[in-house]
């Protein structure tokens, strides 16, 4: 009788074994490496209609030069084609047997292949993935052909790419170093920038058969790649298969292109960044975190998407203050926000999202039971248990598997094991942890805060105050010197230096002004607030007023600079008693005080005393004595006209 229980027990326990086994999408998975030593990933469905393939190749942009920079796009098409093949060319030779999706890309550190095909061509695809990768067959035509293709997608090089490139590198020199979040709030190192767009486009037009091949060859050997093939197939006689085609490929290389490591670190203070005149209102609230371990990140992931859920159900369904709650996470080199974004109106968005903050404050305290379970259910059904049978969600879930292979080295478990293996006490403490003031994440977008169209008014209001500046800076000025003037009082005008001249100097004075407006606000807000971009974590109405100072503020400094930093006269204005120089500054010269007026020669020393900018610098001036032995020089088109007209002036 005991055997017999003992029996019964065993069969029980192996029956909800297979019934666990049968429920894990990812059990099915066969990964193994061939002696070669490339990498292989099978995922067999017999309900599936179709079969994914893909190889993958550890190359990509992140080692190119100037020199040869869009070299590996270049060989990616290039491996397309074949003189032994239909049209010459594999990707329209699979898509006439049926494939669809059938592409290649290139990423900064990968290169992959894909096609999608009927079941009954599983076996053929993988065939011709394999003459493809490994068995070339390209003459100088193909290369051609395959570069005014290449040529086609990424854009014609044009003479003034490679200075406007120029020009926006200097800016970016120049200026206060741009936010990175990954770098500021994680420690995470910059990556390094990659060569100029333009440079691909030319390099491409020069790329020589022998220097795409040497690329291809240095890199696209077995030990370097990744099969994928996911869809409907026998595993046993596709593994034979690929052991047989694939395993006998024997090039070797050393050459890859790996991603680096990230370590990243929190940096202990919470992210907040505030916009207004945005097109419209949204916010996306959550934490940050360092991701560390595969199950806080499944943790978070279920969480965002029940909180979603839960306020999509009172903020909508309840109280129709907003069109939907969505769970928005990111993650990129281990780190990254667990978070939640939604819409609003103006006069309900601030609500939101205090009540939203309020949800998050109370479940980081104490979820119930109930809805950590209801949580977990819905997550379980949504990535596990109900799954589509179509080849794509097939490769998400080798996908997946082969993140935590090659990311967490988690070999001997699925994500549906370390799902299973969540406890509501882990649940509850990783939500507590990661969801604190510290690790605060807001990122608030708005349309208005007061009225519509309000950044709108704010910018035609500061542009009309940049207009009645620029051009009555002169009048202010006489009006100092108590000089007043109307149009009757004027005799003549005549101009000092050309119009071109005037905009190349307000030009650079806009660039020289915003840039260091610019630099003062980061180096300030770095110094006295301990923070370079403390002035985005200013909340309404605060950003707002901020908003508006700071635009009041850079005319003020953008006058002072006009002002300071140049000697420009744009004109003459001639009255009965005056000669007065207008432009940036003005200079008065009393009529009574004029002893003479000459033409004379444009010299070096004389610059200092001349009034006017002109390209001809070197044409004669007007010189102006006075009675005190001051001299002026006025610059002029036509210095000889200029003189005439104020002789007669000057003897009236």
């Amino acid at each position: 009788m005991k055997q017999l229980w003992l029996y019964v027990v065993c069969v029980c326990i192996a029956l909800s074994l297979q019934a666990a086994e049968g429920n894990d999408p990812f059990k099915k998975i066969e990964y193994f490496k061939l002696n070669n030593g490339m990498q292989v990933y099978l995922l067999a469905d017999p309900k599936a209609e179709k079969t994914q393939i893909e190889l993958r190749v550890n190359v990509g942009y992140d080692n190119e030069t100037d020199k040869n920079y869009g070299i590996s796009h270049l060989v990616e098409h290039l491996v397309f084609r074949d003189r032994r093949v239909p049209h010459h060319d594999y990707l329209d030779y699979i898509k006439e047997e049926g494939g669809t999706n059938v592409n290649g890309y290139t990423k900064r550190y990968e290169t992959g292949y894909v096609a999608t095909v009927p079941a009954e061509k599983s076996y053929w695809v993988a065939e011709t993935f394999a003459q493809m990768l490994f068995d070339k067959n390209v003459t100088d035509e193909d290369l051609e052909i395959e570069r005014k293709a290449l040529q086609t997608e990424i854009g014609e090089p044009h003479w003034y790419y490679r200075p406007l490139w120029a020009l926006m590198h200097f800016f970016d020199f120049i200026g206060p170093p741009a936010e990175n979040f990954f770098k500021d709030e994680f420690s995470i190192p910059k990556e390094k920038e990659l060569p100029d767009r333009y440079l691909a486009q030319e390099n491409n037009k020069r790329f020589t058969l022998d220097e795409v091949m040497a690329r291809y060859n240095a890199y696209y050997y077995p030990a370097n790649m990744k099969l994928i093939i996911a869809g409907n197939f026998d595993v046993q006689k596709m593994r034979s298969f690929i052991e047989k085609r694939f395993g006998k490929v024997n090039k070797t290389g050393s050459l890859k292109v790996e991603k680096p490591h990230y370590t990243p670190k929190l940096n202990g203070k919470p992210y907040e960044r505030y916009y207004e005149g945005m097109p419209e209102n949204y916010a996306y609230v959550g934490a940050k975190y360092v991701l560390d371990d595969y199950k806080k990140y499944l943790i978070l992931d279920i969480y965002t998407y029940s909180l979603a859920q839960r306020l999509q159900q009172q903020l909508r369904n309840k109280e129709g203050k907003t069109y939907s709650v969505n769970e928005s996470g990111f993650t990129d080199k281990n780190a990254g926000a667990a978070l939640i974004g939604f819409d609003g109106l103006a006069d309900v968005f601030s609500q939101n999202i205090a009540q939203a903050e309020a949800m998050i404050a109370k479940d980081s305290r104490k979820m119930e039971p109930a809805d950590i379970q209801k949580a977990m259910a819905q997550y379980e059904k949504r990535y596990y248990t109900s799954i589509e049978h179509d080849s794509d969600t097939l490769m998400g879930l080798v996908d997946m598997a082969d993140y935590l292979r090659k990311e967490h080295n988690i070999t001997d478990k699925t994500s549906y094991d370390i799902f299973k293996s969540i406890t509501p006490e882990a649940f509850q403490k990783t939500v507590t942890e990661t969801f604190t003031p510290q690790n605060r994440y807001r990122y608030i977008a708005r349309e208005y805060y007061y009225f519509p169209m309000e950044m709108g008014v704010l910018s035609l209001t500061v542009l009309l105050f940049f207009i009645m500046g620029y051009v009555g800076l002169y009048g202010w000025q006489l009006r100092r010197q108590g000089i007043r003037l109307t149009q009757r009082d004027i005799r003549f005008q005549r101009r000092l230096s050309s119009r071109f001249m005037g905009f190349l100097i307000l030009t650079a004075t806009i660039i020289i002004a915003s840039v260091g407006f610019e630099w003062i606000k980061y180096l300030l807000s770095k110094w006295i607030m301990g923070d370079p971009y403390w002035l985005l974590t200013l909340e309404v109405p605060y950003s707002y007023i901020a908003t508006v100072l700071d635009a009041f503020v850079y005319l003020l400094w953008f006058f002072w600079l006009y002002v300071t930093l140049w000697r420009y006269y744009a004109r003459i204005i001639v009255t009965d008693d005056y000669l007065i120089a207008t432009g940036n500054r003005v200079a008065v010269i009393p009529k009574a005080q004029i002893t003479s007026i000459a033409v004379v020669p444009a010299k070096e020393r004389t610059w200092r005393r001349t009034l006017g900018t002109m390209f001809r610098f070197w044409k004669p001036v007007v010189k102006v004595e006075l009675k005190n032995g001051e001299q002026y020089y006025l610059r002029s088109a036509n210095a000889e006209h200029l003189r005439e007209d104020l002789q007669k002036w000057l003897y009236v």
